[in-house]
C-alpha cells in the first residue's frame, strides 16, 4: 500500500478544477479524469511513463503568439496535483505550493505535448532519485508528515520554447498570463488553503499582485540554481540536509501560528 495518496480529490474538487482548466485547455473531462487515474496507478512504478496530447489543446489570445506556439521546439503543460498521507484521517487542512511554470528541455523538436504534474512528482523516480526533484519532495514530505494535504500548481501551466531551442522559453503574452492568473484565483477558492507557499519570484509577485486574502509565505525556489540564495539565507552551506532542516523550522513555525 502506498504511503501517500496522489490526487484523491474531495467532493466536487475535480469537477470544479476541470471547469477552470477548460478555460484554457480543450481537454475532455473524461480524458483528464483518465490521466489522473492512470497516474495514481503509476505512482509507485519505476520508469518514465509518458502521456501526450496534441498541441491544439491550447489557443492563444493573439495570432502572433499562436504562431510562436505552433513553431515552438517543444511545449510543456502540467496539470495540478494534490498529495497527502494514506492514513484515512479526515479533515486535513490544505497547503498550496505555488511555482512558476512547467519548464521542459529537449535536444530535439517534440511535436506532441507531454502532460505532467508540477516537478513530476507523480513519478517515483522524481520523488526518490532525481537530484533536484528529490529535494522538492523532501520539502513537501515535511508538510505531508505533519498531516497537511499539499496542492501543487503553477501560476502559468504552460511553457513555450523558442522555435529553434529547447532550453529557452518565450514568455506568455499579457492576455494569456491574465487567463492563467484568473484560473489560479479560482483554484485557491476551490481548495481553500490554510496557506499559500510560493517558490520563486514569479509566483511570489503574482500572489502579491492578486491581493490574496489569506496566509502567504514566500520562499526561495529549491532549484539547484538557487544554492547561493539558500546559503545566504541560512548562513551556512546549502546542503540537502541543511535546506530540509531550515525549511522545516521556518515553514512549520509559520503554519503553527495559523
Amino acid at each position: 500500500m502506498s504511503e501517500y495518496l496522489f490526487s484523491q480529490f474531495r467532493c466536487n474538487e475535480f469537477e470544479d478544477l476541470y471547469q477552470q482548466l477548460f478555460e484554457v485547455f480543450t481537454i475532455p473531462q473524461n480524458y483528464l479524469s483518465f490521466l489522473y487515474e492512470i497516474m495514481r496507478k503509476e505512482f509507485n512504478m519505476e520508469g518514465f511513463p509518458e502521456h501526450t496530447l496534441s498541441r491544439d489543446i491550447f489557443h492563444s489570445s493573439t495570432e502572433s503568439f499562436q504562431k510562436s506556439y505552433d513553431d515552438a521546439w517543444l511545449i510543456g503543460v502540467d496539470i495540478p496535483s494534490i498529495l497527502e498521507q494514506n492514513d484515512n484521517l479526515l479533515g486535513k487542512r490544505t497547503v498550496v505550493i505555488l511555482g512558476q511554470d512547467p519548464r521542459r528541455q529537449s535536444k530535439e523538436r517534440v511535436e506532441k505535448i507531454t502532460i505532467g504534474t508540477p516537478y513530476a512528482l507523480h513519478l517515483n523516480y522524481c520523488r526518490e532519485k532525481h537530484r533536484s526533484t528529490r529535494l522538492y519532495f523532501d520539502l513537501i514530505r515535511v508538510l505531508l508528515n505533519e498531516g497537511y494535504r499539499v496542492y501543487l500548481t503553477d501560476v502559468f501551466k504552460i511553457w513555450v520554447s523558442e522555435s529553434n531551442n529547447g532550453n529557452h522559453n518565450i514568455p506568455l503574452i499579457e492576455q494569456d498570463q491574465k487567463r492563467f492568473i484568473k484560473i489560479l484565483k479560482a483554484e485557491l477558492e476551490i481548495f481553500e488553503p490554510l496557506a499559500v507557499i510560493t517558490w520563486g519570484q514569479v509566483a511570489t509577485t503574482t500572489v502579491n499582485s492578486i491581493g490574496l486574502s489569506g496566509n502567504h509565505f514566500e520562499f526561495p525556489h529549491p532549484s539547484p540554481a538557487n544554492h547561493k540564495t539558500w546559503s545566504n539565507l541560512m548562513g551556512k552551506p546549502a546542503t540537502r540536509a541543511n535546506r530540509i532542516n531550515f525549511w522545516q523550522e521556518k515553514v512549520l513555525a509559520f503554519l503553527n501560528k495559523l
